[in-house]
C-alpha cells in the first residue's frame, strides 16, 4: 500500500470514530415547542328533516285558556208599548173640578205620571213634546232634567184657582215647583208645575229622551175621581 491509501484510510477511520462518539457523548437534540390550542364550542347540530333541509327545532307553545264568549240577551219587548207613538195627543173637554195631586209610579215596561181632579166629570188633555216648556201665565221658560221635554196640560183648572168650592185638603206648589222627581227611573226624570191659567193646568215633565207614550183617563171606581194618566215607554 502506497503512502497516499494509508492516509485515505486513516482519515475514514477516524470519521467513522467521531460519528460515533457524536451519537453518545454530544448534547441532546432540543424538545419540540409544542403549539397552542383553544378549545371551541361543540357545534351544534340540527336534525335533518325527511326532504333534506334542516330545521330548527320548535319549542312547543304553552297552553292557552279562551274564556268562553257570552251573548248579551237582549231584554224582552213589551208587547204593550209597542204600538206607542211620539206625536202630540189632544182630546177631551174642560173640567171646572179642581186638579189637586199630582204622583207617579213605575211599571215593567213604562213610567206612569197621574193627575187627579177632584170630580167625576171628564178632563180633556194636551200632551206634546216641545223643545222647552213655558209658564203660564208669563212664558218664562222652565227647563227639566233629561233629554225631552213633554208639556203635559190636563183641562182642569189647579186648586185655589177653580170655582167649585170644594177643597180636598191639598195645595199645588208654587209655579216653577218640582212635583215628582225620578232621576234614577228608566224613562222619567221629574216633573215641574207651569202654573194654571184659564182653567188650564201645566206640567213640564222631564224624560231621558223622546220616547213613546200613551194618554187616558179614568174614573175611580170608589173615590169618583176623575184621572188623567200619561205613560211613557221605557
Amino acid at each position: 500500500m502506497t503512502t497516499r491509501g494509508r492516509v485515505l484510510l486513516a482519515a475514514v477511520a477516524c470519521g467513522l470514530a467521531v460519528a460515533g462518539c457524536g451519537s453518545d457523548q454530544g448534547s441532546p437534540a432540543p424538545a419540540s415547542t409544542p403549539l397552542s390550542t383553544s378549545v371551541l364550542p361543540a357545534p351544534v347540530t340540527t336534525p335533518a328533516s325527511a326532504s333534506g333541509t334542516t330545521t330548527a327545532p320548535v319549542t312547543p307553545a304553552p297552553p292557552t285558556t279562551t274564556a268562553p264568549r257570552t251573548t248579551p240577551v237582549p231584554p224582552p219587548a213589551c208587547r204593550e208599548t209597542g204600538g206607542w207613538r211620539t206625536d202630540a195627543r189632544d182630546a177631551g173637554p174642560m173640567s171646572r173640578e179642581a186638579l189637586y195631586l199630582v204622583r207617579a209610579g213605575r211599571h215593567a215596561c213604562f213610567d206612569r205620571v197621574v193627575f187627579d181632579v177632584n170630580g167625576p166629570a171628564a178632563a180633556g188633555f194636551v200632551v206634546r213634546y216641545v223643545p222647552v216648556v213655558t209658564a203660564d201665565p208669563k212664558g218664562d221658560p222652565l227647563p227639566v232634567p233629561g233629554g225631552a221635554a213633554l208639556q203635559i196640560v190636563v183641562r182642569a183648572p189647579a186648586l185655589g184657582t177653580d170655582d167649585s168650592g170644594h177643597q180636598p185638603g191639598r195645595v199645588l206648589a208654587a209655579v216653577g215647583d218640582t212635583l215628582v222627581s225620578t232621576p234614577d227611573w228608566p224613562s222619567l226624570r221629574a216633573v215641574r208645575f207651569a202654573g194654571s191659567f184659564e182653567g188650564l193646568s201645566t206640567f213640564a215633565a222631564g224624560v231621558r229622551a223622546k220616547l213613546p207614550f200613551r194618554v187616558f183617563t179614568q174614573l175611580g171606581p170608589q173615590d169618583r175621581v176623575r184621572r188623567v194618566v200619561v205613560d211613557i215607554a221605557h
